[in-house]
C-alpha cells in the first residue's frame, strides 16, 4: 500500500481519538457539596453538689454562659496562656462586657460567627440556649464562672461540630472542663481577692471530690449539644 495512502486511512481515526481526549479533558468537575448552616440547642447540665465535690460553698452557681461559634482560630481562651481581659472577668466576677467585646471584634475579623449569651443559674440545675454554626465557624467555645470561687470557671473548649464526612452531628454529650485563670491566688471557694502578681497563665483546676479517686474529681457538669435544624 502506499505510505500517502496509509496515511491518509489512519488521519480520520487519529483525529477522531484526539475529539475523545479533549471531550474528556474538558469536562467539567463535579464541586464538592457544601453544607448549610446548623442551629444547635446547647444545655448545660450542672452536676455539682455537696454529693459530688468536697468544700461545696453556700449559693453555689454558675454566671451567665457566654461563648460563640467559631473558626479554628477564633478561641475565647487558651490553657497554657495568660487570660485576655475578657476572660478574667467573666472568671473572678461573672461579668461579661468586656468578653462579649473581645468576641465581637472577632466577629468583625470573621474568626467568630454567632455570639451565644444566657442566663445564670445555681447548681444543681440546667440551663439551655440555642446557637448557630457555619462550615466555616464549625466550632464551638462556651465559658461560666464557678461561683464563688477566686477566678475559677468551667467550659466547652473549641468543640467541632463538623463530622470528618463533611457532615453535621446530630448530638454530642461533652463532660465540662474546670479551669483556674491564673489572675488571683485565692485557693479555696470563698477566699478573699488576692491578685495574682505576675498572673499566671490558664491552667486545669483540680477539685477534689467528696468522694472517689478520681485525680480531679466528677466533671462539674455536661454540654449537651444537640442539632435541632
Amino acid at each position: 500500500m502506499c505510505p500517502l495512502f496509509r496515511a491518509l486511512l489512519l488521519f480520520p481515526l487519529l483525529a477522531g481519538l484526539a475529539g475523545c481526549a479533549q471531550e474528556v479533558d474538558s469536562a467539567p468537575e463535579i464541586p464538592t457539596p457544601v453544607v448549610g448552616a446548623a442551629l444547635y440547642r446547647v444545655t448545660f447540665e450542672a452536676s455539682w453538689s455537696a454529693n459530688t465535690h468536697a468544700d461545696f460553698p453556700a449559693g453555689a452557681h454558675f454566671s451567665a454562659i457566654i461563648g460563640a461559634s467559631h473558626r479554628a482560630d477564633g478561641f475565647l481562651f487558651r490553657p497554657g496562656q495568660l487570660a485576655s481581659p475578657g476572660i478574667k472577668d467573666m472568671a473572678e466576677r461573672g461579668n461579661n462586657t468586656r468578653l462579649r467585646a473581645e468576641i465581637s471584634v472577632l466577629q468583625s475579623s470573621g474568626a467568630a460567627f454567632r455570639l451565644l449569651e444566657g442566663r445564670g443559674f445555681s447548681s444543681p440545675g440546667t440551663v439551655a440556649d440555642t446557637i448557630r454554626l457555619d462550615a466555616t465557624h464549625p466550632r464551638l467555645s462556651l465559658v461560666t464562672m464557678i461561683a464563688p470561687s477566686p477566678d475559677w470557671f468551667a467550659a466547652l473548649e473549641d468543640e467541632n461540630l463538623l463530622g470528618t464526612d463533611g457532615q453535621w452531628l446530630a448530638e454530642r454529650r461533652v463532660p465540662a472542663r474546670a479551669y483556674d485563670a491564673g489572675t488571683d491566688s485565692g485557693a479555696t471557694f470563698t477566699a478573699p481577692d488576692q491578685v495574682m502578681l505576675p498572673a499566671s497563665v490558664i491552667a486545669p483546676l483540680l477539685l477534689p471530690p467528696a468522694a472517689g479517686t478520681a485525680p480531679n474529681g466528677p466533671p462539674l457538669g455536661t454540654w449537651h449539644l444537640e442539632r435541632i435544624r
